[in-house]
């Protein structure tokens, strides 16, 4: 079980995914949607506090480590997942057994929505990249939600629709110019995801860059290496880099005219 220290730091016991005590340890993995320092990013920052006095008990608060898998496409018991902090990267498995990062998705995003929206199981493998925190919500609480809170329902469409904008967006920016151009594009779009100060990333684990720029490991870390020479992404902490938010955009436009 992981539980917070009287610091408020969590302890992290052995196993991909643990259950945490949030921020009250009577609930003991139940999630205090109450206290969410970051409720309104969340998808029931627009709900009632009424709403949280029964119906958001069945909530669980959950880390997952790199590489833990929060759900696949053969889960038999499906949930909504709602992200605090960390990168989740859903992952397409093609009858050929091919895998492809089809998405990345950061704090204040949900995952799943596509159970609300009437598909019957999930599309794709979510995959923790950095330290999960998220909150599980049974498709039951969900949709018991989605009923009583209309409200609720508006907000599911736009986070669908949002994804499918950055899907798009995805397309575009990670896919197409060259291997440079991509892989600043994918630097800036984790510097939107941080929730560090200044903005400081995680550099993702170099198989995951190759992945989703469609270029190979080497090419990529010659990428990352010469950013690094000319001072654009430097370590400012161990795990966390921070990056030229300014000359990244220069090279996507440099590249792309």
């Amino acid at each position: 079980m992981l539980c917070r220290t009287g610091s408020g730091k969590l302890l992290i016991m052995s196993g991909e995914t643990k259950k945490t005590c949030c921020t009250d340890r009577r609930w003991l993995g139940r999630a205090d949607c109450r206290r969410c320092h970051i409720r309104h990013m969340m998808l029931f920052s627009g709900l009632p506090e009424s709403a949280f006095d029964d119906t958001l008990q069945p909530i669980n608060h959950l880390l997952t480590r790199p590489g833990g898998v929060l759900f696949d496409v053969t889960e038999t018991d499906p949930a909504i997942f709602a992200i605090r902090r960390g990168l989740v990267k859903l992952q397409h498995t093609a009858t050929d057994g091919a895998q492809r990062i089809v998405r990345l998705l950061g704090p204040g995003s949900a995952i799943g929505l596509e159970l609300l929206d009437g598909a019957r199981r999930y599309r794709n493998t979510a995959i923790a990249v950095s330290e999960v925190d998220a909150c599980r919500i049974p498709l039951s609480t969900a949709r018991a939600l989605q009923s009583k809170y209309p409200v609720l329902c508006a907000q599911v469409l736009r986070q669908l629709q949002d994804q499918l904008d950055l899907s798009d967006e995805w397309i575009t920016a990670l896919s197409t110019g060259p291997a440079r151009e991509r892989v600043a594009n994918l630097l800036l779009m984790l510097v939107q995801f941080s929730t560090e100060a200044n903005n400081d990333i995680e550099l993702l684990p170099g198989e995951d860059m190759a992945a989703i720029v469609g270029t190979t490991v080497e090419t990529v870390s010659r990428v990352v290496a010469s950013l690094k020479r000319r001072q654009l992404l430097h370590k400012v902490a161990e795990g966390l880099y921070r990056v030229d938010e300014k000359a990244l955009h220069a090279i996507s436009r440099e590249d792309a005219g």
